[in-house]
């Protein structure tokens, strides 16, 4: 069984299970072959809301998506590369009114019904981000800068070219437990992407 240094040997939680099923799936993406038709990169603009109330942190995020042109599963599944500038404006103390700035990386895998012809999708990946400063969630602060970024959203293309893209997206930012304390936050994000 894979099992990685500070990772518990078996998934504890969902989280733990999605962390690990993502990263399976990044590995089996390095063998896929190439896709015929070059896809073309897309800048977007998210804002988001914790799910917790307590925490009262809304998101701002600008990011740009760049296709690995890789396919399968008949071209229903397709890859491609979020790489994200986030501001997270917060009311939890210390600081109160505090900006904390987030840098990620995420390989993503998407999947379009109908054999890959529909404009609506579903999407998921897991990667990597950084925090500038410590974050401090209402049921404790971040022990770590760096954390998993776990992404899953739906969405739907539109437009004669389809180069407008709207979604919904939920994400997960936490260390999976490599250091405590680990309160993790999740925000729900509503995303707007045009395709150059």
């Amino acid at each position: 069984m894979l099992h990685c240094p500070g990772w518990p040997s078996r998934p504890r939680t969902p989280v733990d299970l999605i962390q690990c099923v993502a990263l399976l799936l990044c590995c089996a993406s390095l063998g896929i072959a190439h896709a015929d038709e070059p896809q073309a990169p897309s800048l977007y603009l998210e804002a988001g809301h914790t799910l917790r109330s307590d925490t009262g942190t809304h998101l701002r995020t600008l990011g740009l998506r760049l296709p690995l042109q890789h396919t399968f599963w008949q071209g229903r599944i397709s890859t491609h590369l979020d790489m994200y500038l986030s501001d997270w404006a917060s009311k939890a103390a210390p600081p109160a009114g505090g900006h904390t700035t987030q840098v990620g990386v995420v390989p993503m895998f998407r999947y379009r019904f109908d054999e890959g012809r529909s404009r609506w999708f579903v999407e998921g990946g897991i990667g990597l981000s950084y925090l500038n400063g410590t974050y401090h969630a209402a049921s404790g602060s971040f022990s770590s800068r760096w954390n998993f970024s776990d992404h899953i959203g739906v969405g739907r293309n539109f437009g004669t070219r389809q180069h407008h893209e709207v979604s919904l997206h939920a994400k997960h930012v936490s260390n999976a437990g490599l250091r405590k304390p680990n309160p993790g936050e999740t925000f729900l994000q509503l995303r707007y992407g045009y395709r150059f």
